[in-house]
């Protein structure tokens, strides 16, 4: 792995699950072609993937905000195709996420398509779903089993 090439993820690598973020590559050669893969486990053991490719500007560097895919599971200009087109390497598969404690992990990784695929630079997503400070409550009344997620601060007045 090259130690050279940056793999960004903007503003952060750790973010709410609804929220978008930037992916960035730089110190490329000028014009080199990429490959870029994101990859992600449920909580079955099903992995679902993605892959896009690119050619780097005059300068070394890819912005997927700004920059169209060449080929792959997208074309064209998606900031967040990489995760909108995971998909499951089994048929008939959707994505099973239960555990609303544990972060969606998505591991992203810039291969060079010269040079027999080597990968250049690899970054993990983690996607929460409940933002700081969110509190959740397990409710049970009679047959009704719920779970209630409030907000910080947020007062829960409990009549029995």
């Amino acid at each position: 792995m090259s130690s050279q090439v940056r793999l960004r993820l903007l503003p952060s690598a750790r973010c709410l699950f609804d929220e978008p973020i930037q992916v960035k590559v730089s110190h490329l050669r000028s014009r080199q072609v990429i490959t870029i893969k994101a990859s992600s486990t449920d909580e079955k053991g099903v992995l679902f993937s993605s892959s896009a490719t690119y050619r780097a500007d005059g300068n070394g560097d890819i912005d997927l905000v700004r920059d169209a895919s060449l080929s792959g599971s997208y074309v064209g200009v998606e900031p967040m195709g990489l995760l909108r087109t995971l998909k499951p390497n089994t048929l008939n598969t959707y994505f099973y996420k239960n555990k609303a404690l544990e972060p969606h992990m998505v591991k992203l990784t810039v291969h060079d398509d010269e040079e027999q695929d080597r990968m250049l630079a690899e970054v993990t997503n983690e996607r929460f779903l409940m933002a700081d400070g969110v509190r959740r409550v397990s409710v049970k009344e009679g047959n009704f089993h719920g779970v209630l997620f409030t907000p910080p601060d947020a007062r829960i007045n409990v009549v029995d």
